[in-house]
């Protein structure tokens, strides 16, 4: 059974197209994450999914019940959803510890008032107001009340965005083993995708003109990007354009094999940074070879920016990621490698 269902969707706000032929399906109990920019619709079908928008074209079934679509429409506070957007929503006039009892009090929880505090960080605010706290308190409380209220259905609208990085990653890895542990189907959206992959089952990719590009695992999206669009969605990658003669693409940085549907054809190349691997060489190197212009330790891995010349002698400008002990000097000559399996090839 699928807790959330949606067929055939569109919508526009002042005769703007913002959602456009919308299919998207939640099994219960799991995750699911809709990734995209600004602008793309993300928070509207939120909306519309929470009954705080009538549906103009489509139809939207929560538990194979039929509840939106032009003629029908079930009232919000009918709907067993939680859902927490980016104001927060927070009861003013009640303290953190009032916010998060009041979910508890209201029903039989799983959870206790300890399990809660635990979760958003916040040991010595408990006693203050929404009003006293930041932006990054106020989101975890309002995030940590959502989910102990255990709605059927959970929304939420960019959750972690106003957190720092290091909060971020703590508070999201504890939300979603509270939220494995609750067994609430769950609809996020967000535009991070690193954030969509660590904490969903399943990812629908939206794009700026709100229409569904491509849906599938974390695995699946990032390791078999339909088109370009998606391949640059998950980080940067280096971009190349060739044809494809003979069943190989020539790029700056080396040949490319191409599938033979493509041959003949004019296509773009998408290859991650850690795709590039890079090996120190003397000069002259043989084979393809880069010229480091600068190399920085990020922590995890080193960035390599290199230098390469394309078939008219004009400088291309490669990004490489390299174990972090590797560290070039500048104007030193590197020789170049291509992962195939960080290698994605696109009709143009």
């Amino acid at each position: 059974m699928f807790a959330v269902k949606i067929e055939g969707l569109s919508h526009s706000i002042k005769e703007k197209n913002v959602l456009k032929n919308i299919h998207l399906e939640l099994e219960k109990d799991k995750i699911v994450c809709l990734l995209g920019p600004s602008g793309s619709g993300k928070t509207t079908l939120l909306k519309l999914i929470a009954g705080l928008e009538k549906v103009q074209k489509g139809k939207i079934f929560f538990n194979d019940k039929l509840v939106s679509s032009e003629n029908i429409h079930l009232k919000t506070e009918q709907r067993q959803i939680g859902f927490l957007f980016q104001d927060y929503a927070l009861f003013p006039h009640l303290t953190v510890k009032e916010n998060l009892n009041f979910p508890l009090n209201s029903k039989n929880s799983n959870y206790s008032l300890d399990d809660i505090i635990n979760l958003i960080k916040l040991p010595n605010s408990l006693d203050k107001y929404p009003h006293q706290l930041s932006g990054g308190e106020q989101q975890r409380v309002a995030l940590a009340r959502s989910i102990i209220a255990q709605p059927d259905l959970l929304l939420l609208d960019e959750p972690f965005s106003s957190l720092d990085l290091n909060l971020k990653e703590e508070v999201r890895d504890e939300t979603l083993h509270l939220l494995q542990k609750s067994n609430i189907s769950v609809f996020i959206v967000t535009h991070d995708p690193f954030e969509a992959m660590f904490i969903s089952n399943k990812i629908y990719i939206i794009n700026s003109n709100g229409e569904i590009v491509q849906s599938g695992s974390p695995n699946e999206l990032y390791n078999n990007p339909i088109n370009s669009y998606v391949a640059g969605f998950f980080g940067e990658t280096n971009i190349f354009h060739s044809k494809v003669i003979n069943g190989k693409a020539i790029t700056p940085i080396g040949t490319i094999n191409a599938p033979t549907q493509l041959e003949q054809k004019n296509v773009v190349i998408h290859v991650r940074p850690q795709g590039i691997k890079l090996s120190k060489e003397s000069t002259p190197v043989n084979g393809v070879k880069g010229t480091v212009m600068a190399s920085k330790m990020m922590g995890s891995f080193s960035f390599v920016h290199l230098s390469v010349l394309n078939s008219n002698n004009e400088i291309i400008h490669v990004h490489s990621h390299m174990p972090a002990n590797f560290i070039p000097s500048q104007s030193s000559a590197v020789g170049i490698e291509i992962d195939k399996e960080q290698t994605y090839i696109f009709t143009s």
